[in-house]
């Protein structure tokens, strides 16, 4: 379990780079920036349904997803390209041991950067209306997205040299395109599973101001979403164990 951890720290800490973490770090302010500007003279039941409406049409389909995709596809992508993942499975680590350990490292680093963009609407919205109800929902709710966009996009990460790419198809093309066209896949879609527990938590105000692409068919409750995300996360981990067994490592 030493290893483990150790494995874990270095990726989040490889993922935080100085540059990458003040550039994201200031990016994920912006949802919260816009939101001020936009709602300050609002009443307090229409400054919530701008904070929703900046949620879901700003922070969870775009801000989100991009920076979990950019650190998770880089977990095990860059350790392949840079010629260290076979130091890595070298040592008397198992498989799933090892994607277990990236991934909870790609995922702390993308669910602490995501959680100051949640955090930091919350308060914005808390500074204007008085109201901090949105910070547990906004913050579950960034967390269970982060964790499945993360789950995604690290075996992504080590299976194409293009997955950035990839990632921002998937993001663009199938969920804010074929998903919100379609809702019968609506549970297919990351964010998606966010926004469920977020409408869980955030009770039936929220739910009436979230617009009806948000949700597609499925219901609010943050233990479904929680549930859906431990099953993506294991299959991951599944995922990254084949790939480090029968997938050339250099």
């Amino acid at each position: 379990m030493t290893a483990a951890a150790a494995l874990a720290t270095m990726t989040a800490r490889r993922s935080l780079a100085l540059k990458r973490l003040v550039g994201f770090g200031l990016l994920e302010l912006a949802p919260a920036f816009i939101y001020l500007l936009s709602a300050a003279n609002l009443r307090a039941d229409r400054a919530l349904e701008r904070a929703v409406d900046t949620t879901v049409a700003l922070y969870f389909p775009l801000l989100l997803p991009i920076v979990a995709l950019i650190i998770g596809a880089g977990a095990l992508g860059d350790e392949r390209r840079d010629g260290t993942m076979s130091f890595i499975v070298l040592r008397p680590i198992p498989r799933w041991i090892i994607g277990g350990a990236k991934l909870a490292g790609a995922g702390a680093a993308a669910v602490g950067l995501n959680l100051l963009g949640a955090l930091a609407l919350a308060a914005a919205y808390g500074v204007l209306t008085g109201s901090w109800d949105l910070v547990g929902p906004l913050a579950v709710g960034s967390i269970v997205a982060t964790v499945a966009y993360t789950a995604l996009f690290v075996p992504l990460g080590y299976l194409s040299d293009r997955a950035v790419l990839l990632g921002l198809g998937f993001v663009f093309v199938f969920e804010n395109g074929v998903a919100s066209a379609l809702q019968g896949v609506a549970s297919l879609s990351p964010w998606r599973l966010g926004i469920v527990a977020l409408a869980g938590l955030g009770g039936s105000d929220v739910v009436d101001a979230l617009p009806d692409v948000a949700l597609g068919d499925l219901m609010p409750g943050a233990w479904g979403a929680v549930g859906k995300v431990v099953v993506l996360v294991a299959a991951s981990i599944g995922a990254v164990m084949l790939l480090l067994r029968h997938r050339d490592l250099a």
